[in-house]
């Protein structure tokens, strides 16, 4: 007889790494901010503690002296993912994730598929000049989007040649594993 096949997802336990900080976070709260089961989310923190990325007492789960180099190491390289209160799909949930120094990594269509893919509505992808601009298309976002262009700017900390991943799902967790698939065609970060 076969058990349970897994009900997560990769980018799901990166989300929740790097959700969990140094004081203690309870199963609760995960299950209700990264919007996952309790069996998942049991699964996942067994991961991490397997791996010595976490440690848990009575109030929650923190991070590892281990795990706190790793997320540290990975928060020079992104930022987010982060929930968005975009207008630009009403009914959507929106997410965001920086991708800083990527690299001389084309932003093409095969980016934007690589998120609808892992199962988002849509999705936008910025680089940044001086304003954010979506390379493939002749398209002014700042002046046809004004207030979400602005939400985005006062969201992220942007830099030249950053790369912000834009997408939209019918949920937060859709919408958030979708922007980190982009990120992983990006660049390579290894949680283990």
């Amino acid at each position: 007889m076969v058990g349970n096949l897994p009900n997560y997802k990769e980018e799901d336990v990166l989300r929740t790494f790097l959700y969990i900080e140094d004081k203690p976070v309870s199963r609760a709260e995960l299950m209700k901010n990264l919007e996952l089961g309790e069996g998942t989310i049991r699964t996942i923190l067994n991961l991490l503690k397997e791996k010595k990325l976490l440690r848990s007492n009575r109030p929650g789960h923190f991070l590892s002296g281990k795990g706190k180099k790793i997320k540290e190491n990975i928060m020079e390289e992104l930022d987010g993912p982060k929930k968005l209160a975009l207008k630009e799909y009403k009914g959507m949930k929106s997410s965001g994730l920086l991708v800083k120094n990527p690299g001389k990594k084309k932003i093409n269509l095969d980016l934007r598929d690589e998120a609808i893919r892992a199962g988002a509505y849509s999705s936008i992808l910025f680089i940044y000049d001086n304003n954010l601009k979506i390379p493939f298309l002749d398209y002014e976002y700042k002046k046809n989007n004004p207030n979400d262009y602005n939400h985005l700017i006062n969201n992220f900390n942007l830099e030249k040649n950053n790369i912000l991943i834009v997408t939209f799902a019918i949920n937060h967790r859709t919408s958030e594993n979708s922007a980190l698939a982009v990120m992983k065609k990006i660049k390579k970060i290894n949680l283990f």
